[in-house]
């Protein structure tokens, strides 16, 4: 009887259920990495729990070579990949690099990176005081965003048209952050939309445009996404030939990608990417896209297999798909009841409540305040549309 491989998955929340339970399906022994005191939902999937800071790659890489693995992975979340580089290039595991790692985790090294590469981002200056702030308005036109360097998702961005807002964009960012700097960046005003790409052995197997449904708090935050596009052929070369260039510049290899993007005055520019996939449904939306499971070609990939046997599968045509994060935008108060009252059908994938009775419910400011998500599929996305909004009618919801 064969061995079942051994898959140490980082991070055990509500984004990393898809990866363990396909792993799981796989046949594979599927160890959860979590800080201890909490409770996450990958707990009850997995087939073991390693408690460790997924945010420190020594104590990861500690705990790993005393695990038998055969691979480490995540999905959907940025505070292992540091550990996971790390870990992988110890162990001899295929994974990206400790050093592509760390420039996906450091918005400043990867801005850096990406400039050096004559890559198209946003200009961007260092700041570690507010009399380097001051100095830094001169050069940079207002708006302008402030950005943490080593946080995830919208975390520790603030927009600036004033310079009054720009300090108190710079304190709140300061405040969130470990390091002891941030950086500004020009504010380029423009349609935003995002990119999945998966890279093996060097080789980028696609690069996936997708339209990004945003909610507006202190910055915009993803609440959904789609495919297709609705972008003219010269914006997907663009992306095309941007997302390539600049998964070349971070040396990212053997590993999903994630990719954010904006157009303005036609140009496609460069926001940030990392060395996992996206959040918020994004693995399901490459899945229907492409009518493969995209979570086996990561699991794959990182037991040492060939993703690239899933992927010769894909279907010859592709497919529209769409997910959107449920969240209330000004009410507040404690669950009492949810419940969906419609059908199930073959183009509901998903609807799935993070929120029980008795929890708390907020208006809505980060990913932390979704009750919950829906994803459909269809042959457009005007008619995916349809029916999320249809589906969303049917959901009861009582407050305390």
């Amino acid at each position: 009887m064969l061995k079942s491989k051994r898959l140490l998955v980082l991070g055990a929340g509500r984004g990393q259920v898809g990866l363990i339970k396909t792993a799981k399906e796989m046949g594979i022994i599927t160890v959860v990495g979590t800080m201890p005191n909490n409770n996450p939902p990958g707990i009850e999937l997995a087939d073991e729990v390693c408690y460790v800071d997924i945010s420190n790659p020594d104590e990861v890489l500690k705990k790993a070579r005393d695990l038998k693995l055969d691979g480490i992975s995540t999905c959907c979340l940025d505070t292992g990949v540091t550990a996971l580089g790390k870990s992988c290039e110890q162990l001899g595991l295929r994974g990206l690099k400790e050093a592509a790692a760390v420039l996906c985790q450091d918005k400043l090294k990867m801005k850096t990176a990406l400039i050096e590469s004559g890559i198209s981002t946003a200009k961007f200056l260092k700041v570690s005081s507010e009399d380097e702030l001051k100095e830094s308005l001169k050069k940079l036109m207002l708006p302008v965003i402030i950005k943490a360097t080593d946080l995830q998702g919208s975390k520790g961005i603030y927009i600036a048209h004033t310079e009054q807002e720009a300090y108190e964009g710079f304190r709140s960012a300061m405040l969130e952050t470990s390091r002891d700097y941030c950086i500004i960046e020009e504010f380029i005003e423009g349609w935003e939309f995002g990119a999945q790409s998966f890279v093996y052995n060097g080789e980028v197997l696609f690069v996936m445009p997708h339209g990004d449904n945003t909610f507006m708090s202190h910055t915009a935050i993803p609440v959904g996404h789609f495919v297709p596009i609705n972008c003219s052929e010269d914006i997907r070369r663009q992306t095309e030939v941007c997302v390539r260039e600049a998964i070349k510049a971070l040396d990212l290899d053997n590993c999903a990608v994630n990719v954010d993007l904006i157009v303005k005055d036609g140009k496609v520019y460069i926001i940030e990417l990392t060395g996992r996939v996206g959040a918020n449904c994004l693995p399901e939306l490459v899945s229907i896209n492409f009518g493969i499971n995209y979570y086996q070609m990561i699991v794959a990939m990182a037991l040492g297999d060939n993703p690239k046997e899933i992927w010769d599968k894909r279907d010859k045509q592709t497919n529209a798909g769409l997910a959107k994060m449920l969240f209330s935008e000004k009410e507040n108060g404690i669950l009492k009841k949810i419940e969906y009252t419609g059908s199930i059908d073959k183009d509901l994938l998903e609807i799935t409540f993070f929120k029980v009775p008795g929890d708390e419910i907020r208006a809505f400011k980060n990913s932390n305040d979704c009750i919950g998500q829906v994803i459909v599929k269809g042959k457009t996305y005007e008619e995916c549309e349809v029916k999320v909004e249809q589906i969303k009618k049917e959901i009861e919801i009582e407050l305390l």
